[in-house]
């Protein structure tokens, strides 16, 4: 996948996160999502909540493995990505200056924090099934502006993984398929397998001076 096809779907996501009803929540409502109140509101769409978290912080670390290849630097997006999700990061990818003279830079430890993120992943798909109503949930969708754009910022950042994942398999010189393709789940799997240092990497420095002598 091409970086500027991204530009696809976050058109669409933007066009369904802003056209539609609205019917707000109450003022505290997003005191409420943060603490996970199922007394007020669903589980499904709380789970959802905590996932676009959780998404942004699975990315990081391919996102850390751009910062000598894109131009400007990936990390601004990647934190802004912790606010609003794919909808600036997309762009950023599609339109990213790629470095002419790109260089390795030593990878971000995976391992443990795609267990962290597995079991905090896991845990919010079993509360959402304990305490979601899936007709209470699509109807969250059609009427609230605000669930409707976690949703299709979901399906969104799903896109953007298939792009990086797809980017970090070169780098590992690795098959990722089906990974990239499958949302969340794919992009934790691949940091609890994925190597500390890609195949391609540079020979540390003083590797390459005693290969001059």
């Amino acid at each position: 996948m091409t970086r500027k096809f991204l530009l696809i779907p976050w058109a669409v996501a933007i066009a369904l996160a802003i056209f539609g009803p609205n019917v707000p929540f109450d003022g505290r409502f997003l005191l409420d999502f943060v603490m996970y109140n199922t007394d007020v509101y669903e589980g499904y769409s709380l789970s959802l909540f905590s996932i676009l978290g959780v998404f942004p912080l699975a990315m990081f670390p391919l996102l850390w493995s751009e910062v000598n290849q894109l131009k400007p630097n990936p990390l601004l997006a990647a934190i802004s990505s912790f606010f609003v999700g794919g909808f600036l990061l997309a762009p950023y990818l599609a339109f990213a200056r790629q470095s002419p003279y790109p260089t390795p830079v030593k990878p971000l430890p995976t391992r443990i924090l795609g267990v962290v993120l597995l079991l905090v992943t896991i845990g919010l798909f079993i509360a959402a099934a304990n305490t979601g109503n899936v007709a209470e949930y699509w109807s969250y969708v059609e009427n609230n502006q605000f669930v409707r754009t976690m949703t299709v910022d979901f399906f969104l950042l799903a896109f953007i993984q298939i792009t990086l994942m797809n980017r970090d398999a070169k780098r590992y010189k690795m098959s990722l398929w089906p990974l990239p393709y499958i949302p969340l789940f794919g992009l934790i799997f691949w940091l609890l397998i994925r190597h500390q240092k890609p195949f391609n990497e540079a020979p540390p420095k003083r590797e390459r001076a005693e290969m001059k002598d």
